[in-house]
């Protein structure tokens, strides 16, 4: 997991309300809207539900410790969204305990390696890795108008590459799968036609992409831990990229030349799917 720092996130709790809108320009969805598309589910219906879901932000202190904007960013995402949220006043342990004891309906908590959310009536784990493909996934179909049977080159076949990748199949995609690391790729492949054996069909929407030409792709998911993956000269007017990765696999350049058609957030999607999949 991608430990964000400070300067990664400072502005988000004063941008939620621009960043909607650019939400709502790119992809015709609001943050909660794309969350809600991502789960197959009426956004009216889960707002009738959100404001009585209590959810505790737990500070943990292991490993490199609490990065205290970090969890006051989480809470400040979960309110925004009109989530009753708050930050513990207990980290740990207590923090934990305190979730109980207060009745709430789940906590969110993240240490070193994992950043989860748990529903502490039926045990249900979101992780963040997860969330963040799969609701990526679901801005790209949005902002594509739809991406059953287009091509999609999914960049990067690590946790949130994975999740992507299976969320587009599940809208309809063929998707590429390229990875630097070539095996890495060949597994998720077999992964992914394992989960799908009850569809033959997926078979032959699934691809190993070698090459580093991504000229003739017109959607990609861009889900590595590296920047600028893809080169300025392959942006062009045809491209949509949903972009997870952190740093971002985009130039500076590249970001203005693509504007409508890019979309990239450290933390605000991964959150809003993780809370929509505590509710649902």
């Amino acid at each position: 997991m991608t430990r964000l720092k400070t300067s990664d996130i400072c502005q988000i709790k004063s941008d939620l309300e621009q960043y909607n809108q650019a939400l709502l320009s790119k992809t015709g969805r609001g943050l909660l809207g794309i969350a809600c598309h991502a789960h197959g589910k009426d956004e009216s219906q889960m707002q009738a539900l959100i404001a009585d879901f209590t959810i505790l932000v737990v500070p943990v202190t292991a490993g490199e410790g609490i990065i205290s904007v970090v969890i006051e960013t989480v809470a400040a995402i979960l309110g925004f969204l009109g989530f009753n949220a708050r930050v513990s006043e207990q980290p740990d342990t207590c923090g934990v305990a305190l979730a109980f004891e207060s009745k709430a309906a789940a906590l969110m908590m993240a240490d070193d390696h994992r950043f989860v959310g748990i529903n502490l009536n039926n045990r249900l784990v979101a992780d963040n890795s997860q969330a963040t493909g799969r609701v990526f996934a679901a801005a790209l179909d949005l902002m594509a108008r739809g991406i059953k049977g287009k091509q999609v080159l999914v960049l990067g076949c690590g946790p949130v590459g994975e999740s992507a990748a299976m969320t587009l199949l599940s809208f309809g995609a063929r998707v590429a799968l390229c990875d630097i690391d070539i095996p890495r790729a060949r597994l998720l492949k077999q992964r992914l036609l394992a989960s799908c054996q009850g569809n033959k069909a997926v078979k032959e929407d699934i691809f190993i992409e070698e090459g580093l030409d991504f000229s003739p792709y017109s959607f990609i998911l861009e889900a590595t831990p590296c920047a600028e993956t893809i080169s300025d000269k392959l942006i062009g007017d045809h491209l949509f990229i949903a972009a997870p990765g952190v740093p971002v696999g985009v130039s500076t350049w590249g970001c203005r030349r693509l504007k409508e058609r890019f979309l990239h957030d450290k933390l605000e999607l991964g959150v809003a799917d993780m809370a929509i999949s505590l509710l649902s």
